[in-house]
């Protein structure tokens, strides 16, 4: 349930926020987007976060996904640093997410 009630809802914040900042805040936005994606990875290639608190099982199901998220979201920071539409890779991490929830 958090998963519908948090992490989507952030999720479809940072898809739409491009569409509503301005170009020179876009370059700011990116430097967010690329954290995320790091943090990601991060996370991906030292397994870390394996039980976490938000999950409603306490397990992190999304961990063999967190290489795909990583690279959408360092995508997406590129792009919103060159000003292109940024909501392309964040659309698709989102939808990517509900569809590995359903397949869990």
């Amino acid at each position: 349930m958090n998963f519908w009630l948090l992490c989507i809802p952030a999720r479809t914040m940072l898809t739409l926020a491009p569409l509503y900042l301005e170009e020179n805040q876009l370059e700011l936005y990116s430097y967010l987007l690329f954290a995320i994606g790091i943090s990601f990875i991060y996370l991906y290639f030292t397994d870390s976060r394996m039980n976490a608190f938000e999950s409603s099982t306490g397990v992190t199901w999304w961990a063999n996904y967190r290489i795909i998220h990583g690279l959408l979201y360092l995508i997406a920071a590129y792009y919103a640093y060159t000003n292109q539409p940024t909501i392309i890779p964040l659309l698709i991490d989102t939808l990517l997410g509900m569809l590995f929830w359903s397949l869990k």
